[in-house]
């Protein structure tokens, strides 16, 4: 990595991301290979005069206001943000789109991007093993601390991924998870689970055919983000656990029987960095200084 020689902290950051483990919990680590095949992560934009700081920002989408607080911390080097900063092809990178802007101005300010996305949704104990071992755990019953769903996502969590992927380390590694729970619970249960753990609000849902509020659960789904494609292989699914899926989409598992609760994109996500991966970046890099965003959140929100 010659090009990554003069910023020893990016280089840091790469390496621990990129590292392919053999230790018997591989949560920390998210190599590129494991991403989606039309995903784009990695080392995305990458500054030619960086930051001589040891701090690392995170948060989920590069908004303005995320830039513009990322650019206030005199010690910030790195930005690891979740989504692509460039997904689809570009012919040109300039200050007239908002996204772009940021980009830019982040790298000229001494900044490099580095987006995981879907290495993280497949990781053994990442996103989507926070979602289950969140959605096992009875909120209802009694609260969860932080450092103990941390300690919980990185002993593992019994379920398997709905997708299996060709560069998987583990069974447990792939795109989506489905796990039958130990204790069977109602659904209205699952959502006061699911408001407690994503931090929100509100949850849209929508019960399967012949399903009421006290139908048990056994089996749960569950896919960080947009998980429509992925979801529908685990047809034998009581509920399905998402951020956003498309109308149709919601229709047809309704009609096989599998109720759905949606939670919006970006919150299934969000406060697995606060949670679960600042903790592990500053376990394992405690030469480094980790900000998590305070200015990112999901733009959708419930009046």
């Amino acid at each position: 990595m010659a090009h990554l020689a003069r910023d020893p902290t990016l280089r840091r950051v790469v390496d621990f991301l990129q590292l392919i483990g053999t230790q018997d919990s591989l949560s920390d680590t998210a190599p590129t290979r494991l991403a989606g095949s039309w995903d784009n992560v990695g080392l995305i934009a990458q500054s030619p005069v960086p930051r001589t700081g040891r701090g690392v920002f995170l948060a989920v989408d590069l908004t303005t206001d995320v830039a513009e607080e990322a650019l206030a911390l005199p010690d910030v080097n790195t930005a690891i943000v979740y989504h692509p900063v460039i997904f689809s092809p570009v012919r040109s990178l300039t200050l007239a789109q908002p996204l772009q802007r940021s980009i830019l101005r982040l790298v000229a300010a001494g900044i490099s991007i580095y987006c995981p996305h879907t290495c993280l949704d497949a990781i053994d104990g990442g996103i989507n093993d926070w979602i289950v071992a969140g959605l096992q755990h009875p909120w209802e019953k009694e609260p969860l601390l932080d450092d103990t769903l941390y300690q919980a996502v990185r002993k593992g969590t019994n379920a398997q991924p709905i997708e299996p992927i060709p560069n998987a380390r583990t069974e447990s590694e792939g795109m989506g998870r489905v796990v039958s729970l130990e204790h069977p619970v109602p659904i209205r249960t699952l959502v006061t689970r699911a408001k407690e753990h994503f931090a929100i609000d509100a949850v849209h849902v929508a019960l399967g055919q012949g399903v009421s509020n006290d139908t048990p659960m056994r089996r749960i789904a569950v896919c960080a983000g947009s998980g429509g494609s992925v979801l529908r292989q685990a047809k034998d699914a009581d509920v399905w656990v998402t951020g956003e899926l498309g109308h149709h989409e919601v229709l047809a598992a309704v009609a096989q029987g599998i109720s759905v609760i949606l939670t919006n994109h970006s919150n299934t996500e969000r406060r697995y960095f606060r949670s679960l991966f600042a903790p592990l970046l500053r376990d394992q890099l405690p030469e480094l200084t980790v900000h998590v965003s305070e200015k990112d959140r999901d733009p959708l929100h419930t009046e």
